[in-house]
């Protein structure tokens, strides 16, 4: 992803997509007179302010990146900023969304151009099912940085959970506009036409993904989802054996391994595989699904196996 950039202004990283300017955080008292319509617009500001003022930014201020990590934004560097944002980030990967939602509300208030603090917060609230409120962090974080193709994913999630399927998928295009190798929004949107059992529309989204990266995770899982729909259940496993899962990857890859090796009476296979899925509590997929119906199915595989 390449973010537009002004004649003779350093490149900002394209893989990463979030090297913005921590030095935001040191001139908020300033920053916030400014509209935040986007993070470019802040840094011209920023520095035509330090010029001004006699300093050069590259002596004066350290830079510090912005990174992503299971769709959680992390930092670099040792800033109180930094700091607070990463303890927070890690809350949320251990699935303690409310407690991670204390801190970025208290570091929100002393820096509230930050980006990862209105992103994470909004996710934050995805899980807390305060979506009204995820939705005004996630907008704000979009107006911070249009370019960020995440943030839009995100908004059309809520609009999703929200009833509104077609107001999610133009935020899902919206995502590509701004970014045409985010292959999550395909998945997306194949995701609602599955759930739709529009089954040919699903796998055509799936497959656009594929076309881009043969080997993308979800891509690949989305298949496997078409065959278990189908009830084709051995094309299932053997799609989902084939997923590399080492990286980022739709957690409910699990429960479609568990629910095909439980009908071909492969119980083993389905005890493990919730149980991996138990292992991610925090993911997304719980809020759609009850911990407690696939500690069920845990027992029942388990029973089988006994007997």
């Amino acid at each position: 992803m390449v973010f537009p950039m002004k004649k003779n202004r350093p490149p900002i990283d394209p893989v990463r997509a979030l090297a913005i300017s921590i030095t935001v955080l040191f001139l908020r008292s300033v920053l916030v007179m400014i509209p935040p319509v986007t993070a470019f617009a802040a840094e011209d500001r920023l520095f035509e302010l330090m010029e001004q003022a006699g300093q050069r930014p590259a002596e004066q201020v350290a830079k510090e990146e912005i990174f992503s990590r299971n769709n959680i934004l992390y930092c670099t560097g040792t800033s109180p900023a930094a700091v607070a944002n990463n303890r927070a980030a890690e809350l949320m990967e251990k699935g303690d969304y409310a407690k991670a939602a204390e801190i970025l509300e208290s570091a929100l208030g002393r820096s509230s151009l930050f980006l990862p603090f209105r992103y994470n917060l909004g996710l934050c609230r995805i899980h807390l099912d305060e979506l009204p409120v995820a939705l005004i962090h996630l907008d704000k974080a979009a107006q911070l940085l249009p370019e960020y193709s995440r943030t839009w994913l995100n908004i059309g999630f809520i609009h999703e959970r929200m009833g509104r399927d077609d107001l999610a998928m133009q935020y899902y295009k919206s995502a590509l506009h701004r970014n045409p190798r985010e292959l999550e929004a395909y998945i997306l949107t194949g995701n609602i036409y599955f759930k739709r059992n529009q089954l040919e529309m699903a796998a055509r989204h799936y497959n656009r993904s594929l076309r881009e990266n043969p080997r993308y995770p979800n891509g690949l899982l989305g298949r496997a989802k078409i065959h278990f729909e189908r009830e084709e259940y051995l094309k299932a496993i053997v799609q989902i054996k084939s997923i590399d899962t080492s990286g980022e990857y739709d957690k409910a890859l699990h429960y479609y391994f568990a629910e095909s090796a439980y009908r071909l009476r492969d119980y083993q296979t389905a005890f493990d595989q919730y149980g991996e899925l138990l292992k991610h509590r925090g993911d997304r997929f719980f809020l759609t699904n009850s911990t407690f119906i696939i500690q069920h199915k845990m027992e029942l595989a388990r029973r089988f196996i006994e007997r």
